[in-house]
């Protein structure tokens, strides 16, 4: 039932109570992926999903596999990624309690999924697995639950011959549709402000910036919606840029309007977006927002708004009144300036090359359409500083979970879902700790996958916090990793970057026998970053010394 109704593709791992549903997959058409452990088979159907747009799938055991899997749930759940999951329900023993692995599933899971369906017979398997299917696609994407009476597992039935059509979803009310238009057309500064929810409908999103002339901007799940190089795109990155830039252009606009958006910590710059309210317009499929109230709410599909709103929006002519477009160019410009960030960014090992420049280079190096998927670390502050997005769902990070070891197995999923794009994990030290092994499934798989390793021997992001508040660090140093020979061991090939940088590294003529190409970047601390170490040192004989108002005084005027 799955199968007919679009999907393709399982990750999960057999288990005891799951033989029979192996059986089933082995005879289903459905392309089953087994990773190592459950989280990486969670993180897998993520990555499908935001590469995709189509649910990823996850089978897990109950018990340990299910728990397991719970981090890869929360991350789809907060960063709106369709994900079912497929799982046995715990043993229940008449008069009986501490059955093995017996734990109360649904309580555990029901924080962080948009529905449970239980499952108890065999007649509701195929309906209730659709259902589960297209729910986790409806209104706002996220994670579903599909959870089975293990013993169906092993009846024979047969379902309904073909799968009942999909509901599209509702058209936005005209009268709403109508009142929007007339706000866009009167409106001569028109800021577009675009989250996750825009990414199936690029072409009309650049269809409608150029009618309205708007400046653009992009949360981090949107970005690439609109190439990074275009002039309209100001902010790509709240939570990474000047929040006080978005801020100016929203304070200057005439109309903020913003599509599929939820206004997530990352997607409102942790919180501190300043949003007018009375020239705010804001249309998405989870509702009005709590955290930015509009004067106008439409809770609908983007790509079905943008479909009504169109035609109704008249276009701009050259010379009418609008942006100024020295203006937003000074802003761009003033947005991209990361100069005190990138201080405290590795260089790489024997040259002065900082890792904004290997940034740089990696995208030099990759198709426009490519694929590039993070981890959580300070090396995913580099590439969303850094990296320039050309495409929709270009760059794949976990966003408002932060995930660590999310970007190997991520990776993985997100090659499957999207074969003819090139795809592209970059990934700290600390990330290849917790995953590295799902080399051996992206190998086993013959799947087509670079993996970038920013080895710079330690948490650094953890690590650089440290040193800043105390000049010192602890349980933050990783080093003695031996990336050669992980690559060995799981049959990847291995590409150590030297001097000429990255460029050659990612070429295909670097590329060896296997599939999958480790490239590893060794890393050594910059120079600013041993002033931030001496900084540290002097704020702890301060704070030692200094009575308490006078140093809250200091740290209060060294942050203006």
């Amino acid at each position: 039932m799955l199968r007919q109704a679009g999907a393709d593709t399982v990750f999960g791992l057999p288990g005891s109570q799951t033989i029979d549903a192996f059986q089933a997959l082995k005879r289903s058409g459905l392309r089953t992926i087994v990773p190592t452990h459950e989280m990486a088979a969670a993180f897998m159907a993520n990555g499908y999903a935001r590469a995709s747009g189509r649910p990823g799938i996850v089978t897990t055991i109950p018990g340990p596999g299910f728990t397991f899997a719970l981090t890869g749930l929360a991350e789809a759940w907060l960063d709106s990624a369709p994900v079912l999951h497929v799982v046995p329900a715990a043993r229940e023993i008449p008069d009986r309690e501490h059955a093995l692995q017996a734990i109360d599933q649904r309580a555990m899971a029901s924080p962080i999924v948009k529905r449970i369906f239980q499952v108890n017979q065999c007649a509701d398997i195929g309906s209730s697995a659709v259902a589960a299917y297209r729910l986790a696609t409806a209104g706002e994407p996220g994670p579903v639950m599909l959870e089975v009476v293990e013993e169906l597992f092993s009846h024979e039935f047969s379902g309904p011959d073909d799968v009942p059509s999909a509901v599209s979803p509702a058209e936005p009310p005209e009268s709403l549709v109508e009142e929007i238009a007339r706000r866009v057309n009167t409106a001569p500064r028109v800021l577009l402000y675009l989250g996750s929810g825009v990414l199936d409908s690029a072409a009309a999103v650049r269809t409608l910036a150029d009618a309205t002339r708007a400046a653009v901007v992009t949360t981090t799940t949107a970005r690439g919606i609109i190439s990074e190089e275009h002039p309209r795109v100001i902010v790509r990155d709240p939570g990474l840029q000047d929040v006080a830039i978005v801020n100016a252009i929203a304070s200057r606009a005439d109309l903020v309007l913003a599509i599929g958006c939820k206004f997530s910590h990352n997607g409102a710059a942790g919180f501190r977006l300043r949003l007018p309210q009375d020239r705010l317009v804001t249309v998405n499929a989870s509702g009005p927002s709590r955290n930015y109230p509009a004067s106008i709410h439409a809770t609908a599909d983007a790509g079905r708004f943008l479909a009504a709103l169109l035609p109704r929006a008249t276009p701009r002519l050259p010379g009418t009144a609008g942006w100024d477009e020295t203006e937003l160019a000074g802003w761009r410009k003033a947005a991209m300036q990361f100069e005190r960030a990138s201080r405290t960014e590795p260089d790489l090992d024997g040259t002065a090359i900082p890792v904004s420049e290997l940034v740089r280079e990696i995208r030099d190096a990759l198709p426009d359409d490519a694929i590039v998927v993070t981890d959580s670390g300070l090396h995913q502050m580099s590439m969303r500083r850094h990296f320039a997005v050309r495409s929709p769902r270009g760059l794949i990070a976990p966003t408002n979970f932060q995930s660590m070891g999310y970007a190997l197995p991520a990776a993985i999923g997100a090659a499957v879902a999207a074969p003819s794009r090139r795809v592209t994990a970059v990934i700290g030290d600390g990330g290849m700790l917790m995953s590295g092994l799902e080399l051996i499934t992206a190998v086993r798989e013959d799947l087509p996958l670079t993996v970038v390793v920013f080895n710079d021997g330690a948490y650094s992001l953890i690590r650089n916090a440290q040193l800043s508040g105390y000049g010192e660090s602890h349980g933050t140093e990783i080093r003695g990793l031996d990336f050669e020979t992980l690559a060995a061991a799981t049959g990847a090939d291995y590409v150590l970057a030297g001097k000429d940088g990255i460029a050659a590294a990612l070429g295909d003529e670097a590329r060896g026998t296997s599939p999958v190409r480790l490239v590893e970047l060794r890393l050594k601390d910059s120079a600013g970053l041993d002033r931030v170490r001496l900084r540290g040192r002097t704020r702890v004989i301060a704070r030692r010394v200094l009575p308490r108002g006078v140093h809250a005084f200091l740290g209060r005027w060294r942050r203006r």
